[in-house]
């Protein structure tokens, strides 16, 4: 009788097999008979339970999805909420929100490949791109704003003139617009916390 060490402890499972005899005499054949048997039923029964664990999604992999959904939604924001007039502003605001979308699913992708290397240089430009927000607001916005990062708040603050963009019950900070905003801040440098472990 043979104990196969991955089924040790499974619900279920047959804790021991028997070994054919297949007519040996000596002791030395049956105890390769005994190794070879034992090495092809751990084989077939354990390798499923390694895949199985290799195959585990990396929980960094949520987070990253997380951060596309923002930002996705933001260039919508951007759209619904900033001042129509402002054209150059609005665009460099929407660049700025894709180009996080675009490195987030590289590191997206990265993490599901387990390409290292690849991860490292998508965290490096996420925390550039992360970094920029705070970079001083363009001269003609300074009167208004001071960086980047504070523009764009301005920016999705809710107004009662557009109507996908309304205040919240008088609360220009309520709308989901600024909320989801608000969240990006949060999350994009948390992320790269965890990107970097």
């Amino acid at each position: 009788m043979l104990t196969t060490p991955c089924l040790a402890g499974q619900k279920g499972a047959p804790a021991r097999i028997r070994a054919p005899q297949r007519g040996c005499a000596s002791q030395s054949c049956l105890g390769r008979e005994t190794i070879e048997l034992l090495t092809r039923v751990t084989l077939v029964i354990c390798l499923p339970f390694v895949a199985a664990q290799a195959a585990a999604p990396d929980p960094r992999v949520d987070q990253v999805d997380r951060v596309i959904s923002l930002t996705e939604a933001l260039v919508k924001g951007v759209e619904q909420c900033f001042n129509p007039s402002h054209t150059k502003g609005n665009t460099a605001a929407k660049n700025r929100l894709l180009n996080l979308k675009k490195t987030a699913l590289s590191a997206k992708s990265s993490l599901t490949s387990g390409d290292a290397p690849k991860l490292a240089q998508s965290t490096a430009e996420l925390k550039t791109q992360w970094e920029s927000f705070s970079e001083k607001a363009p001269f003609a916005a300074r009167f208004h704003c001071d960086t980047q990062r504070r523009c764009m708040e301005l920016g999705f603050e809710g107004h009662p003139n557009y109507p996908h963009c309304q205040p919240v019950n008088g609360n220009k900070h309520a709308n989901i617009q600024y909320v989801q905003f608000q969240q990006s801040l949060q999350y994009i440098p948390k992320l790269l916390d965890e990107l970097r472990t």
